[in-house]
């Protein structure tokens, strides 16, 4: 700009300054009126639209992306141009260089004009930078993944095939004493590089675990695999496998077989293991065998069954096999490649394959042309068929029972995460196997089987939820449920009820185990299901030993229902009294004991029940004066009822929060008649005499002064006093 145009510009100026209105007020007035405006349009939409937040931060969630703002997202993908050390530049130097020409803009553009197309260089650099800019915002968009549907099932699996497969092949021994996680976080010989640079603490914890960890299929291949083919498992009963895992020599299908004590040769984990692999479901142990050793406990996938199905069947899926020539001796070389050549002609190999090669291959022998051709794979390595086609493998059945379990592995839920989480929280007081056995929280009581189709048949999932979710704590069982202050989800519980439910088609256990009162030594001893108690016992030693856990040492009632009233006598004869010993009561924890007492037995505990001295039962009938609800029924309904029948919380649609939900409420009408005891549900409830269900509360029932106080309140007319 030269002199004349600047005069000529600042007389132009002063003309329209002179016709124009003062900075102040006028727009300052202005502006303000905009912003107010903009302001109340912000507000508005945080109020009624609000802000799209995430979930909570979980530093444990790896398959999580973290990604900027859109307004943010072209320099998010500017820095994947400038990847490592070169990631400075795209943070700062480029865009420093990008601001500074902003800054210097006006000390370099001294024209005049101000109409775009008068401006080329100005213009040409601002399109320039504001396409860039959008570019790389389209491109960040672009290449965003989808959110992952499912995780890895198997991280620590994963991490070792990514890391230490190629290497050291399948799997690795460990000596005694090493201390896998300082070598593996700082290396351990040349060429093994310290991995503490690149894996984090936690990652290096679930890598040295899953090395050291033991599989129940190798596991079986090592210590039954000489016997028992995998195919082939000796028995479908839990508790006989673990009673042949424990017995070791000693159980009669192994005597005189050079079986080791298992007790003592495996660990409690290694034992753990190979019983599960035992007693897996048929798709679970399949998964094991032919998958686990490349896709860990469970493998991603998102489709459904059936292109999981195709995928399984079809297989033809490559990975990269490690040069077994670097880790291998020349002899077991050329044994290994004759046997992947011809199986049959060279047995020697199958301990070699099954040592080195089946923790991928499975079962299965790859097919090779010739000798040589197998000992060039092996000894080379690279990329090769690691996944048969399964569906020329496996029979139909097979192929359905691998495919829903590798499915529900891929969700993480239903029964594959409800077995982990029964046998976290429930198996050290229900069993491995729901098989029950003695009480933790009540010395000499047993806690009845879960397991079986009696058990679970009569009671629908919400009974079972509740159950879980909110404990039952006279029976010393706490809440699980987080809602009740426990550790489980809704979720959680909901697989757990799933993983039980597979028992009800095929109980593992058909009675329960025995307890031995330590105050009664006549007690039957505790004894596997095949046991049955000595025939010279008489009636008392019978009750002791197999009705008085339940019942009482007096037939008093515990768990189970009182016998020793006249009312409890005169409800069954003796016929119904042998049928109900001998069959059990469906719908209860009462199971039939007819397959292990002899009918001689059962007839001498009918006599013993009819012979126990008869106590007075409560009575319906008004005791004295009218009890308070407030200081004498409510405080026992507190104790004894509230925890599953809460304001909150009604089991069965009843409450024992005040006393309108006490006389009124209930899916089966009114629980209280005011004046009338015997009619009213809630005293044949605690008296035992209603026509279905069990009674209450379910620990059996309550002192019989206690239930006389709740009949006469209910006699008096159940007042709210």
């Amino acid at each position: 700009m030269n002199e004349q145009e600047k005069q000529a510009y600042l007389e132009h100026y002063k003309e329209l300054k002179k016709k124009g209105e003062l900075f102040f007020p006028y727009d300052i007035f202005k502006d303000a009126v905009v912003s107010l405006l903009v302001l109340i349009v912000l507000v508005a939409l945080a109020y009624f639209v609000g802000t799209p937040t995430e979930a909570r931060a979980n530093p444990a969630d790896t398959s999580y992306l973290p990604r900027p703002e859109w307004y943010f997202l072209f320099l998010f993908q500017l820095l994947k141009y400038f990847p490592g050390n070169l990631e400075v530049i795209g943070v700062v130097v480029v865009p420093g260089i990008v601001f500074g020409l902003m800054i210097a803009l006006p000390f370099f553009d001294r024209s005049p004009k101000r109409f775009f197309l008068n401006r080329p260089i100005a213009t040409a650099s601002a399109v320039i930078i504001m396409g860039g800019i959008v570019v790389l915002t389209v491109l960040a968009v672009v290449a965003a993944p989808p959110p992952q549907a499912t995780k890895t099932v198997d991280q620590a699996a994963a991490l070792y095939t990514k890391n230490c497969s190629s290497c050291h092949g399948p799997h690795i021994s460990v000596p005694a004493g090493t201390d896998l996680h300082r070598l593996i976080a700082l290396g351990g010989h040349a060429g093994m590089p310290a991995w503490g640079s690149d894996l984090s603490s936690d990652e290096i914890d679930a890598l040295a675990g899953f090395i050291v960890s033991p599989q129940g299929s190798q596991l079986f291949t090592e210590q039954c695999g000489a016997c028992h083919e995998l195919t082939v498992i000796a028995s479908g009963n839990p508790v006989e496998l673990q009673l042949a895992l424990n017995e070791g020599p000693s159980y009669p299908a192994h005597q005189g077989k050079g079986v080791p004590d298992w007790k003592t040769s495996l660990s409690n984990d290694a034992r753990t293991a190979l019983l599960n692999f035992l007693a897996a479901p048929d798709g679970e142990r399949l998964f094991e065998i032919n998958c686990s050793g490349c896709h860990g406990q469970g493998v991603t996938f998102t489709g459904d069954d059936k292109a999981l199905r195709s995928l399984i069947a079809t297989g033809n899926h490559t990975r990269t096999m490690p040069p077994m020539g670097a880790t291998l001796s020349s002899a077991d070389l050329d044994t290994l490649a004759a046997y992947v050549a011809d199986p049959a002609g060279t047995p020697a190999g199958k301990a070699l394959f099954a040592k080195d090669c089946s923790t991928c291959h499975g079962q299965t022998v790859p097919k090779a042309a010739s000798k040589a051709a197998a000992l060039d794979a092996i000894s080379k390595g690279g990329g090769h068929e690691t996944m048969p086609e399964w569906g020329k493998v496996l029979t139909p059945q097979q192929l359905d029972a691998l495919v829903a379990y590798t499915l529900s592995a891929s969700q993480g839920s239903g029964a594959v995460a409800g077995e982990k989480l029964f046998t976290a929280n429930c198996a050290s007081c229900h069993g491995r196997f729901g098989e029950g056995g003695p009480n933790p929280a009540r010395p000499n009581t047993v806690i009845p089987p879960i397991s079986s189709a009696e058990f679970l048949k009569p009671r629908d999932n919400v009974t079972l939820h509740d159950i879980i979710s909110q404990g039952q704590l006279d029976q010393g069982m706490p809440a699980f449920g987080s809602a009740n202050g426990g550790q489980l989800s809704d979720d959680d519980i909901d697989n757990i009820i799933a993983f039980m439910r597979q028992w009800e088609a095929n109980p593992p256990v058909a009675v329960p185990p025995t307890a031995t009162p330590t105050a009664t030594p006549t007690a039957i001893p505790a004894a596997t299901p095949a046991a049955t108690p000595q025939p010279s016992l008489n009636g008392a030693q019978l009750f002791a030993g197999v009705c008085s856990r339940c019942h009482g040492d007096q037939g008093q009632g515990g768990q189970g229902p009182a016998l020793n009233t006249a009312q409890d006598q005169a409800r069954y004869d003796d016929a119904a009294l042998t049928d109900i010993i001998t069959n059990g009561r469906q719908g209860t924890v009462m199971i039939g004991w007819g397959a292990i007492l002899t009918p001689e037995q059962v007839q001498q505990l009918v006599k013993y029940v009819r012979g126990l001295s008869v106590a007075p039962a409560p009575t319906p009938g008004l005791q004295g004066a009218a009890p308070s609800f407030a200081s004498q029924v409510s405080p026992v309904l507190q104790d004894n009822c509230v925890v599953c029948h809460s304001d909150s919380y009604k089991s069965g649609g009843w409450s024992a929060a005040t006393v309108q939900d006490v006389v009124n409420s209930g899916d089966h009408g009114p629980a209280v008649k005011p004046g009338d005891a015997t009619n009213s549900l809630l005293a044949r409830k605690l008296l035992g005499t209603q026509a279905e269900g069990s009674i209450m509360p379910p620990g059996g029932m309550l002192p019989k002064e206690t239930v006389q106080v709740i009949l006469d309140w209910i006699t008096a007319g159940a007042p709210d006093n």
